[in-house]
Formats: structure tokens, sequence, C-alpha cells
């Protein structure tokens, strides 16, 4: 099988642009989330994909396009086929997810994926398997997670700031990513139209990816320095993060915490 995403003989690229899911549930034993069943339910699972040709692309010789899944990066089953463009299917239950995979739900744990990738048969018997980032979709098993809404917000520095945002907005990225209003001692849009920044939720435990800061606008890193966490009774959540100055030669912890208004 080739394996090609800039292909110029015969083919096309795809693109899963627009392509949405989630798999949520609640770790049985969330003190052990490496070894513990999942409660999957169907009203946190659902899945649409969008397959279509990127923009500007022709297809020359194609016969079908195919729509794989797999767990884990394991073994492949076909979703569906075609041989037009652009394609639509969903999912709507859990047992749509896992179907075709052999998998036992008891044995899924936090942070296992279901991956979807896209094949292109030509007429002359090649099939392109593609390559771009644009043509495949991972759905990572997660808890639930609601935490958009409107907090107030006290940020303390390493290097003797105190900052309070009485009306700091947390908004839903995708199924547990959030992004923040601010940064540091940054109010919106004060170097920048965007100056939040993205942190992900998995069973309680909050981290920041290491990021540009305010959405890539500058080169400062901005990312967890250990693990935050999120309390569902009392509604408030804590964010440790370090913002780099100086190409990394200063490093400014925050203790940012968030509660629920």
């Amino acid at each position: 099988m080739d394996v090609d995403y800039n292909i110029s003989a015969e083919g096309v690229v795809t693109t899963l642009s627009g392509t949405t899911g989630k798999l949520l549930g609640n770790a049985l034993n969330p003190l052990d989330l490496a070894n513990s069943e999942v409660a999957l339910i169907d009203v946190n699972a659902d899945l649409l994909i969008n397959l279509a040709l990127e923009p500007g692309a022709f297809a020359k010789n194609v016969s079908k396009y195919e729509i794989v899944k797999s767990f884990n990066g394991g073994a492949e089953t076909v979703v569906a086929e075609t041989t037009t463009l652009p394609y639509t299917i969903s999912y709507s239950t859990v047992a749509d997810y896992l179907s075709g995979l052999n998998l036992d739900p008891k044995s899924l744990r936090i942070g296992d994926q279901i991956n979807f990738r896209v094949k292109v048969f030509t007429t002359t018997g090649k099939v392109y398997y593609q390559g771009s980032n644009s043509s495949k979709y991972d759905v990572t098993i997660n808890c639930a997670s609601d935490l958009a809404g409107a907090y107030s917000l006290n940020v303390v520095t390493s290097n003797g700031l105190n900052v309070n945002f009485p009306n700091e907005l947390i908004s839903e990225v995708g199924p547990g990513l959030y992004k923040t209003t601010t940064t540091y001692r940054w109010a919106a849009a004060s170097i920048a139209p965007d100056v939040g920044l993205n942190f992900n939720d998995v069973c309680g435990t909050l981290n920041a990816a290491q990021q540009g800061l305010a959405q890539g606008t500058y080169s400062n890193q901005v990312y967890s320095f250990k693990d935050g966490s999120a309390d569902a009774t009392t509604g408030k959540l804590v964010l440790y993060y370090i913002v780099e100055f100086g190409g990394g030669a200063d490093k400014i912890e925050n203790i940012a915490t968030f509660t629920k208004l």
C-alpha cells in the first residue's frame, strides 16, 4: 500500500475538516484511571464525519474512497465507502463507535482512542492511505466535562503579582478542551485580540499543553508546570502554568484560581 499525501500522478488529497466527535463517560475508579473501567452513555457519544476533497484538488483515476477506524492504532475495520464526495456519516451511540472493533466495553480506559483514517482507491489498483493530518481524526475517551462558564479569577505569580479578574469567561473549544479569557496579568484583548490559553480537563485533572502566548500571537511559551484540579462539588478550578520570557530564560509561575460565579 502506498502512503502519499502529495499525489500528482493519480488519486487525490482528501480532508476531514469540520469533523466533530466525542466519547465521554465516568471512570468507576477515578483514583486509578489507568485500570478503571469507564461507564459510557449514548448521550455523550456522537460523531459527524465530513469527508471532502482538499480545496483546489481534483480526483484522478479514483474508483472509491474508504473511511476506516481502529482502536489505539491497531487493526482497521471499514466504516463506510463512497464513490463520490462530499460524503457524511454520523454516530449517535457507544455501540456505533465500538462496532467492528471486537472490543469488550469493560476493557476501555480513559485516554484510549478511536482513530479514523481515509483510503483512496484508484482504477489502476493502487490504494493511497492519506497521510495528511487533515485526513485523520481521533476521538479520545475522556470523562464527561462541563467547565465552561463565568468565574472570578485570582492569579498569584512567582514574581510577586496578585491579579484579580472578576468576570473571567471559560469557553469550551472541544470535549474536555477549554480556553480562558486572560493569561498572566493581561486582560482580554489587551495584548492581542485573543489573550486566552487552552487547557485540558481529564477527569478533574487540568493541564495546559505547551502553546504560544495569546493563541500563538507571540513566541513566549505557556504551559503547565504541575497538574491542576477541578472540584466538582465547589466548582473551583486551579491551574498551574508558566509564561516564559527572554526566550525561556525567565519562567514566571502562575497559580490561577477560578471560582464559579
